[in-house]
């Protein structure tokens, strides 16, 4: 039950950073070049220069396979939680940009988030399922130095179990992000102007 629960769980945290990260950028008021130029910079090349299908393959590519490993690196520190690192940065910066296009125009604002809504949920739900199984890695490595508690299992077992989720349900939800990113963000905003 808690597999099920525990992503909705971090989709709730994940979407209070996104708001609050738009409502301190629309009440501080940044120079509109700047942030957008620093947040440009973090957009990776591999996808800032592609479009159509080659697009698609480079979000898969990034957020399917770069963002969770990088992920499951972090996870093998024993420290709860810095695995979080990635997806608080990639929700931080819609976040940014959501406040600084509702500070410009209000219809403007509302156009970007329902157009880009789609996808961010396929995207940032992907990772919290991502998350939630390494939470359990990161516990069975932080008990296995600790001995506190005995982990009868091998890091072969541990592995399948992380791998299961990611093959079942994170890369599915990446794929389809990346399909929706490309081809519905752009349809949706379209019917919206």
């Amino acid at each position: 039950m808690n597999r099920f629960f525990k992503p909705i769980k971090y989709l709730g945290i994940l979407t209070v950073v996104i708001v609050i990260s738009a409502v301190i950028t629309y009440i501080i008021n940044p120079n509109l070049s700047d942030t957008l130029n620093s947040v440009s910079s973090n957009v990776p090349k591999s996808v800032s220069q592609k479009s159509g299908l080659q697009l698609v393959v480079a979000y898969i590519f990034n957020n399917g396979f770069k963002v969770p490993i990088g992920m499951l690196i972090l996870s093998i520190i024993p420290i709860r939680f810095l695995y979080w690192i990635q997806p608080l940065f990639t929700v931080i910066l819609p976040g940014i940009l959501f406040g600084i296009v509702f500070r410009y125009s209000l219809a403007k604002g509302f156009v970007i988030l329902i157009s880009s809504l789609p996808h961010m949920l396929f995207e940032v739900f992907a990772f919290c399922v991502w998350m939630v199984a390494l939470d359990q890695f990161n516990k069975w490595i932080r008990y296995k130095i600790s001995k506190k508690k005995s982990a009868d299992t091998n890091l072969l077992k541990e592995l399948k179990l992380l791998l299961s989720p990611y093959i079942k349900y994170v890369l599915p939800l990446i794929v389809i992000a990346a399909f929706t990113e490309t081809y519905v963000a752009d349809w949706i905003s379209h019917i919206l102007s």
